[in-house]
């Protein structure tokens, strides 16, 4: 889809004021969560071009008038009134033809932003023109009074229902000649992805007779019908105070991955050893060149660089829907802390992006998307929380998609949800209670150890280790199936705000 201006800048780019919709012309149902419908009246979906039929009462008043009228005028054997007759057959013909006409001439195009951070709005803009299909006659078909309403919505938890955004309330076009944008804002947007289903415009102009509506499907590519917002989660600057407490590696030079970093030498000058192909002439040492006779280079301490993978295990207990995205918004801000730092973590989600628990979630996630931040943004923007309840018995069948880290050559990292519930003080809402996070280092151990009082509080917390032995599954299986539970705790994360410190 081509990039439109912004509203305004061209000389027939008009954006009207909103605000003033006027009446609406049918009773709304507030109850339809998709496009205006009306109540008290026959909606007949042809298919064709997203086109609707709605025939209200009056529509069939008239019908049934006309029929009336022409049986009196059969009785009385009166042209006149089979003439009154046939000018309500007309006018009903007319006024179903007409709005017809005026919908089919009428496209329909819209701009939006690809990518937005959480607790930020959008605007969303929509374009309508006239194609002009009947040439020169298109002046005796005027397009006015029409109502457009747009479709946007947000994907729920479980990656197959939606929520409504914007309000159900249709916008009213008194007239439309060349082409008009209009502007739709959002509220402030959570974390997800938000779908542009459409837009409904609907007309009954010029007789009020009978409605026609006509859907179009706005897209970026004819094969997909909508138009997708990807909202981020927000990433919050880190000092890495807790990267002391990590171990460290030396220098991977030669090493060809995402992990690898040549760590800078300290200044702390040790010995000096015989010169080696490869090493800098910077640090030759030319007193005891000059001494010995041969090259000597310079040997210095070799420092290690901390470095850490993530895990993110949507299996845990989270108490709030915050403390869910405290959670994502601390795992990205971890991210970034890497990459910044010379290395980017591995991302591991529990269960797997592969498993059939994600699949709903993750379908949609971009092709040909280069591994890295914006793959793991793409990802925490649609992760949720797994309850116990939500695996089938069909993935009980299949165990294809196991949790599967080494610990052993770099530490992972995973936030743990506390049952805990501290007060704090934000001057832009007053008291808020927060449900804070642990960030721990993940034992090695943790996935063939079980200890009793570990298991014990798995079971008590989360409550379906029973039904899995039932099921054939050991105590072992369970455990690796519920992730990493327990571990080092390095830190502690009461609200977005502790982050700076962290």
């Amino acid at each position: 889809m081509p990039k439109l201006p912004k509203p305004g800048l061209g000389k027939s780019a008009p954006s009207p004021d909103l605000r003033d919709r006027g009446p609406a012309p049918l009773e709304l149902d507030p109850s339809q969560t998709g496009p205006a419908r009306v109540k008290r009246a026959l909606r007949l979906p042809l298919g064709i071009f997203g086109l609707s039929l709605i025939m209200e009462m009056r529509f069939f008043s008239m019908l049934l008038l006309s029929f009336f009228i022409y049986l009196l005028g059969a009785l009385v054997a009166n042209e006149y009134i089979y003439l009154l007759a046939s000018g309500i057959l007309c006018c009903a013909a007319i006024g179903a033809v007409v709005p017809l006409l005026i919908l089919c001439d009428i496209k329909g195009e819209c701009s939006l932003p690809g990518e937005v951070l959480s607790s930020e709005g959008t605007t969303v803009v929509i374009k309508l023109s006239r194609r002009y299909l009947l040439g020169p006659l298109a002046w005796m078909i005027p397009s006015k009074w029409l109502r457009l309403t747009v479709d946007v919505v947000r994907r729920g938890k479980d990656g197959k229902t939606f929520e409504r955004v914007l309000p159900p309330e249709p916008v009213l076009i008194e007239n439309l000649t060349d082409e008009k944008w209009f502007e739709f804002p959002t509220p402030l947007l959570k974390r997800g992805v938000y779908l542009l289903k459409g837009v409904e415009i609907s007309t009954c102009f010029p007789l009020g007779i009978v409605w026609w509506a006509r859907r179009i499907n706005v897209s970026k590519k004819d094969k997909e019908k909508n138009v997708s917002i990807t909202v981020y989660p927000r990433v919050y600057p880190m000092a890495g105070n807790f990267l002391p407490h990590l171990r460290g590696i030396s220098s991977m030079m030669g090493l060809a991955s995402h992990t690898s970093k040549v760590t800078h030498q300290s200044t702390s000058f040790r010995s000096v050893r015989e010169y080696r192909a490869g090493d800098s002439l910077r640090h030759v040492h030319w007193p005891s060149v000059a001494r010995k006779g041969e090259m000597l280079v310079k040997e210095f301490d070799q420092e290690t660089l901390p470095v850490f993978d993530l895990l993110i295990n949507l299996r845990l207990p989270y108490r709030t829907p915050e403390q869910f995205e405290l959670a994502v918004a601390t795992a990205l801000s971890l991210c970034h802390l890497g990459y910044n730092k010379g290395q980017l973590p591995n991302l591991f989600i529990n269960p797997p992006i592969g498993s059939k628990e994600l699949e709903p979630l993750m379908h949609d996630l971009p092709e040909n998307i280069n591994p890295g931040i914006h793959l793991y943004s793409e990802i925490l923007s649609r992760v949720e929380p797994i309850s116990s309840s939500a695996r089938s018995s069909a993935d009980d069948e299949d165990d294809s998609d196991e949790l599967a880290f080494s610990v052993i050559e770099k530490d992972v990292l995973t936030l743990i949800p506390t049952t805990e519930q501290v007060m704090k003080y934000n001057p832009g809402q007053g008291d808020i209670v927060c449900n804070p996070l642990e960030l721990a280092i993940i034992p090695p151990g943790w996935d063939y150890e079980p200890e009793a009082e570990e298991e014990s509080k798995a079971q008590s917390i989360l409550s379906f280790a029973a039904s899995r032995k039932s099921k054939g599954r050991s105590v072992e299986d369970v455990k690796k199936l519920m992730g990493p539970t327990v571990g080092e705790v390095i830190a502690r994360i009461e609200w977005e705000k502790d982050l700076e410190s962290i």
